[in-house]
């Protein structure tokens, strides 16, 4: 049997209605080399792990299923259920390229797979880490929106996309299957999160892009990211910041750059910080000693003079930031 070249790698969780346009959407890829599809169910308590079972029968040699228990008495941290989810398909995945992608969201372009290894096997592309495209933000078939306004295909160098700000959703990335030798101890199994997959990426080397349209990022008023406050939002990416500096310190400067926002807004809300929503994060701020995120989120806490001093760093950071993304000098090469 041919060697698989490329893993899919499916998240899901209470997800029956959407699951099989997914499945359909990876089925349909037209490809000339062997893809498996691993579908990790985080304990759905609908049909959606059925489902997956009755594709499975159809398609044994491609589909495999797993599935993670869940206590219905406990209360699960959400990214840390995905991530360990993600890791649990990255350990058994065999193929030479693998590709996220959530289980309600789904392809449009038959090609893509094709499209996205041609061009990561061709000789100019050969030092980039992975490929990404454009896709739309789907609200239904007829408002959807592209999520990027790069319109021509090039590449994006590491640095250069951590500072300027670019966006790539992860299920449009292929890259290039860095975890061969098993998932790395730098890299907190608690927080795989969208941020930190394509931050581990740059650390390994440029993105290149496509501007075609080949996906479809739908969104859900109940899902778990936007059932949070706009408050916890910014705290999960300063936690990203700091993660990010365990991974690799050589991005130091780009990654407080890309942050700053989150930083700012907790400097402006941090009154409505309740020891309750602390407290939630506690213990990854604690065991992973992430200073960052400790010293912002207790900046109310703070005595006049570092209180002040951390002020004034983040206005001279917000202004150098403003100088950036004003200027975008070497960034207008990708637009």
């Amino acid at each position: 049997m041919q060697d698989v070249k490329l893993s899919v790698l499916i998240t899901t969780y209470n997800l029956e209605k959407y699951i099989e346009q997914t499945l359909l959407s990876v089925i349909n890829q037209r490809t000339d080399y062997r893809f498996e599809i691993l579908v990790g169910d985080d304990g759905s308590s609908d049909k959606t792990a059925d489902i997956v079972k009755k594709w499975q029968e159809r398609y044994p040699d491609v589909i495999k299923l797993y599935i993670m228990g869940r206590d219905k008495n406990v209360k699960y941290n959400r990214i840390d259920r995905a991530s360990k989810n993600r890791i649990n398909l990255i350990n058994h995945a065999s193929g030479e390229y693998l590709i996220f992608l959530d289980g309600d969201d789904f392809y449009t372009d038959e090609y893509k797979f094709d499209k996205q290894l041609k061009l990561l096997e061709s000789k100019e592309y050969e030092d980039c880490i992975a490929c990404g495209h454009n896709m739309w933000t789907y609200y239904s078939e007829d408002e959807k929106i592209p999520i990027n306004r790069q319109t021509k295909k090039t590449i994006v160098s590491a640095k250069d996309y951590w500072k300027y700000g670019m966006y790539l959703h992860s299920d449009s990335i292929m890259f290039r299957n860095i975890f061969k030798d098993g998932f790395p101890y730098t890299i907190p199994e608690s927080y795989y999160d969208d941020n930190i997959i394509m931050f581990c990426l740059l650390s390994k080397g440029d993105i290149a892009y496509l501007p075609d349209k080949m996906a479809c990022y739908r969104q859900l008023k109940g899902s778990s990211w936007n059932s949070v406050s706009d408050l916890e939002k910014n705290i999960i990416n300063l936690i990203d910041l700091d993660i990010e500096f365990i991974i690799d310190k050589s991005f130091k400067k780009e990654s407080i750059l890309r942050h700053l926002y989150p930083i700012f807004y907790i400097w402006l809300h941090g009154e409505e910080l309740t020891g309750e929503l602390y407290d939630k994060y506690k213990y990854e701020i604690e065991e992973k000693k992430l200073s960052w995120t400790k010293h912002w989120l207790n900046y109310e806490k703070l005595g006049g003079i570092k209180k002040f001093k951390m002020t004034a760093w983040l206005f001279a950071m917000l202004v150098r930031y403003v100088f950036i993304k004003t200027g975008r000098v070497a960034f207008k090469k990708y637009l």
